[in-house]
């Protein structure tokens, strides 16, 4: 699929780093100029002295829009293109998997995640070991008393994941000379009863796995020194083997808010360059429901939202396919020949992305797309915005009245949601980019190189291999696994957007503030446990208590 319609739900759209010590996006600066069509010849960000060098940027940048209109062009005969397709949301689904499923596929997820933390985290351990030890812990189980939540004995704990697992959610367990009926068949009301007395407390599982952690040390200060350093030698990933920065010029030139998101952007590719790859997604429409999620999971698992908005919440959809080498699986087996990354199957967890910010492709120019966004069909997706406030646990007495709402709220704050009923931004500028930067441990595990529409580019794998190098990354599309075990973590990644209208972009930190607040009943204690459960598929973090998570943040 080509990158212009990565405007899917299913990318990611945040606005800043999820990191405590992390700056805010960039202050937006008003501009009445739009994007030049032509380039300049003597200056623009990167370009290099010499006349060979100046023609062969032009050459890049020239054929970049001779991609666009090809594109164009071959509308018209029903082959696929990048201006023709749009996103139908097809992805965002009503909740149908049965509970037995849904709990089992999150005790064997929540294993394979949990060993994947813990092998980032000690890059010196024995990994067989390491695995051996995470089945046995990646969970725990906890009771509750009258003084407070109790962890069950690991080896009990793990009797009862096991059951779990095997897809039991109503189950009896002989556990400490008394004989229990254990009841995992409702999200968030989990319950054990002693069979004699009678006596029910309720239960909950947590996963085992990393928290959320607010990291101290300054952005690429942590990790193993050298190959940070070796890194940061090497210098930001846009500009490394001499790329061609020619694209960002042309596009930019005039527009001082555009010029000054992507300064924005360079500079954070210079600060974390060390310890984390970067890859650029583009999307417009689809903003709203980021934002959603985001607001989301900033009341329920402590999302730092005022920095980034989430492409994907739901972490029980990523279940089956939780990495990048399990979606390559699917797609060969599966999507190939079934719409490819158009499938729905893959869109409910990938994402497409770009490797560098001066990109010109293929079919995808990250400049020109975000000051000149890409056609949209006249469509409606004011029932899929219910559906996803539906599938976050908004009770469904509330979801037209809530999304009426969050429309209001958008078109107050300067969003285009003339896709689901509101209006259309002043500016006519959708488009919206994302800065996500992955901790390069975990590249290999959540990134897999692409050809466009979605099949592997065997010549670029694995990715960690070209993002740890001084070769180009000019050209090159990638699919993210975009898993929020991992987005919702700001160790393991984290995002900055850019909005190419100013005002919203300049007002999102109040948006944000304003969605959570219109979403607060998920924050009610009698309902907070539940959505929280139910969105991660049967079980919480490790971190997560009882009340508001905004209090965390």
């Amino acid at each position: 699929m080509p990158l212009f319609c990565r405007s899917w739900l299913g990318v990611s759209v945040p606005d800043g780093a999820h990191g405590k010590r992390l700056p805010p996006s960039p202050a937006s600066i008003s501009t009445e100029g739009s994007a030049s069509t032509t380039a300049s010849s003597s200056s623009g960000p990167g370009l290099g002295s010499g006349s060979s060098r100046l023609s062969r940027c032009r050459a890049l940048a020239r054929a970049a829009d001779d991609a666009v209109r090809k594109g164009r062009n071959n509308a018209s005969d029903g082959t696929e293109t990048t201006d023709s397709h749009t996103d139908d949301l097809t992805w965002v689904p009503g909740d149908t998997t049965e509970v037995p499923r849904k709990i089992s596929a999150a005790i064997g997820a929540g294993r394979m995640v949990s060993r994947t933390i813990s092998r980032v985290e000690r890059l010196e351990e024995d990994d067989d070991s390491a695995s051996d030890s995470e089945e046995c812990c990646c969970h725990r189980v906890q009771c509750l008393f009258d003084y407070g939540w109790r962890d069950f004995a690991e080896a009990e704990a793990k009797q009862i994941c096991d059951q779990l697992a095997e897809g039991h959610t109503e189950f009896s367990m002989q556990l400490r000379g008394h004989e229990y009926r254990f009841d995992f068949s409702r999200p968030g009301e989990a319950s054990q009863t002693n069979k004699k007395s009678g006596k029910r407390r309720k239960l909950r599982i947590l996963d085992r796995d990393s928290p959320a952690a607010d990291e101290e040390n300054s952005p690429g200060s942590s990790g193993p020194a050298p190959e940070a350093a070796a890194q940061r030698e090497l210098g930001p990933q846009s500009k490394r083997g001499g790329a061609c920065q020619a694209a960002i010029g042309k596009y930019l030139e005039g527009n001082k808010h555009a010029q000054s998101c992507f300064d924005f952007f360079e500079k954070q590719e210079a600060k974390l360059c060390g310890e984390w790859a970067v890859f650029y997604h583009s999307y417009s429409f689809a903003a709203l429901i980021y934002e959603v999620h985001a607001a989301v999971a900033s009341v329920l698992f402590r999302f730092r939202s005022q920095y980034a908005s989430l492409p994907r919440i739901l972490v029980h959809e990523f279940h089956e396919i939780p990495d990048a080498a399990t979606l390559v699986q699917q797609f060969n087996d599966k999507f190939a020949e079934n719409k490819r990354d158009h499938n729905p199957g893959f869109r409910k967890v990938g994402i497409s992305a770009m490797t560098s910010l001066a990109s010109t492709g293929p079919e995808a120019c990250v400049a020109r797309v975000f000051v000149q966004g890409y056609s949209c069909k006249d469509l409606s997706f004011r029932t899929v915005l219910e559906n996803v406030l539906e599938a976050c646990y908004v009770p469904k007495a509330n979801v037209n009245r809530l999304a009426s709402r969050v429309i209001k709220l958008s078109e107050k704050h300067g969003l285009d949601v003339s896709q689901f009923g509101g209006k259309p931004c002043k500016s006519q500028k959708a488009g919206h980019l994302m800065q996500i930067f992955i901790k390069r441990s975990l590249v290999d595990q959540l990134v897999y190189a692409a050809e466009p529409y979605g099949p592997v580019d065997d010549a670029r794998m694995p990715v960690s291999r070209l993002v740890d190098s001084d070769e180009s990354c000019l050209r090159g599309q990638v699919r993210i696994v975009a898993n929020p075990k991992y987005f919702m973590q700001a160790n393991a990644v984290r995002m900055f957007v850019a909005s190419a209208d100013p005002t919203f972009h300049k007002n999102r930190s109040m948006f944000q503030r304003e969605l959570c607040d219109a979403i607060k009943e998920l924050a009610e204690p009698s309902l907070r446990e539940r959505a929280a459960t139910g969105i991660y598929g049967g079980t919480l973090p490790s971190w997560w208590t009882a009340e508001d998570q905004r209090n965390h943040v």
